[in-house]
């Protein structure tokens, strides 16, 4: 089995990478890729860690990398990345998450007071950037009953709704325009290709009513090594309409929990909701193509 989206303390994670491997260990993990969005900094936590004292599978370093498509936020994934040089490049693409999400959350409080929402006087001096804009507000919204007429019933229940619903949708009241600090898709794609990596499109139908039409224009105007077929919270529907799409479009094909720890406790490593399972096999005809993780230098196997 396989695991290769998962985030740690050096993003939008809650756990440190030697957790991290020792929940992978525990589910007895062939392939892992850590992911943090827009940083590769958790291989260098790796490089001082004995790996092999608590996971006994291989690492495939990789990165989620923030971008848009027909202007609305999505990411894609990287496999195979020399980390160094992501480490280096990136800085010069993605500004520090906290300033990001100090920013974003600064916007999204003038959208939410012009759209009538009410919120606390002291909202915004009460929110720190080391969480997201999405989740904060989300507790802040729904302490007053009078914005649930504002709000979807899904999105008034989920902050990853609220986020997929309103922030990242143009034609949302309360989409939050961040085209000054997300690079677009071809940049984010080009960083990939320049630190040696494959380039995946995870999650494709977490972006709801939009995802046909992201995914079309990828496939149409960009190009593309893999998609993301098994995911946490795909149907059975979703998972064989995406294969399909990978098979007739020959793109190969990987699958991860998208774990974050504590800021989605529902959400397990390996197996998602519990019965996610992310066969080893569906990596078998790239894995060999590119640099696995080996502690103080990342090798080919």
């Amino acid at each position: 089995m396989v695991d290769l989206h998962i985030h740690t303390h050096h993003s939008d994670g809650t756990e440190d990478c030697v957790s991290i491997l020792k929940k992978c260990e525990e589910k007895n993990l062939d392939y892992i890729s850590i992911t943090d969005h827009n940083t590769a900094t958790a291989y260098k936590e790796l490089e001082n860690i004995n790996i092999s004292e608590y996971f006994n599978g291989k690492i495939i370093p990789g990165i989620e990398l923030n971008t848009k498509i027909l202007n609305i936020p999505i990411e894609i994934l990287g496999y195979g990345i020399d980390y160094n040089k992501m480490c280096e490049l990136a800085p010069n693409i993605y500004i520090d998450s906290s300033k990001r999400n100090l920013i974003e959350a600064e916007r999204l409080y003038n959208k939410c007071i012009k759209y009538g929402i009410v919120l606390d006087d002291d909202c915004l001096e009460k929110y720190t950037p080391d969480s997201f804009a999405s989740g904060f507000f989300h507790k802040q919204i729904t302490k007053y009953k009078e914005n649930k007429k504002l709000i979807s019933v899904e999105a008034w229940e989920s902050s990853k709704i609220l986020y997929r619903q309103y922030m990242s949708d143009p034609n949302a009241p309360l989409y939050v325009e961040m085209d000054d600090l997300v690079p677009d898709f071809e940049t984010a794609c080009s960083l990939i290709r320049q630190c040696g990596g494959l380039v995946f499109v995870p999650h494709i139908y977490e972006y709801k009513h939009n995802s046909s039409a992201i995914l079309n224009y990828i496939l149409e105007h960009h190009s593309i090594d893999g998609i993301e077929c098994y995911y946490t919270t795909f149907s059975n529907e979703q998972y064989n309409e995406i294969l399909q799409i990978c098979k007739n479009n020959n793109l190969l094909i990987s699958g991860g929990t998208d774990f974050h720890g504590t800021f989605r406790p529902e959400v397990n490593i390996g197996n998602g909701y519990g019965n996610l399972l992310i066969p080893t096999e569906i990596i078998s005809n790239w894995v060999s193509t590119i640099k696995l993780f080996n502690n103080k230098e990342v090798s080919y196997e």
